[in-house]
């Protein structure tokens, strides 16, 4: 496998902050992320079993970017000891929404801390299934990268 520089954007409002304080999720401006990293092979097996990197159409969580917007703003729990340590910033979580729609193999690409990493990683274990990427009219598996910003509103 060779290694790329992947420029990755994200739909406006898809980086996400967290406000303790107002217990919503706010939209923040689009942003992109460059990422250096190894690129899986565009040819999939049968099963869909190796995601695609670049895909014809994206996967989307059931509703689109607005219900996905509500999810995280009902699901994510600022951690206590977190707000209590004044701990804030953007966890990126990547995963693998799979043929059927579940998502799968998560990882955080960046970190902020692992009160936060946690909790990430569990609002998106959690999720709905999602609607599957496409190649060629046909379900295929897909990366997706998911930035959520975890901010406490300072009075």
């Amino acid at each position: 496998m060779k290694k790329e520089l992947l420029l990755l954007s994200f739909l406006a409002g898809a980086l996400v902050a967290y406000s303790a304080d107002q217990e919503q999720v706010l939209p923040i401006q689009e942003k992109a992320i460059a990422a250096t990293e190894e690129i899986a092979p565009v040819e999939n097996t049968e099963e869909g079993s190796v995601p695609f990197v670049k895909v014809e159409k994206k996967a989307e969580f059931p509703g689109g970017h607005k219900k996905l917007m509500e999810y995280l703003k009902g699901n994510i729990k600022y951690p206590e000891k977190a707000m209590a340590d004044s701990i804030s910033g953007m966890v990126l979580v990547k995963f693998v929404v799979k043929k059927d729609g579940s998502v799968d193999d998560i990882r955080v690409i960046r970190s902020v801390d692992p009160l936060l990493d946690e909790e990430a990683i569990r609002v998106v274990k959690n999720m709905p299934k999602w609607i599957p990427a496409q190649n060629a009219g046909r379900d295929v598996a897909s990366y997706f990268m998911l930035p959520i910003n975890f901010k406490l509103n300072v009075k």
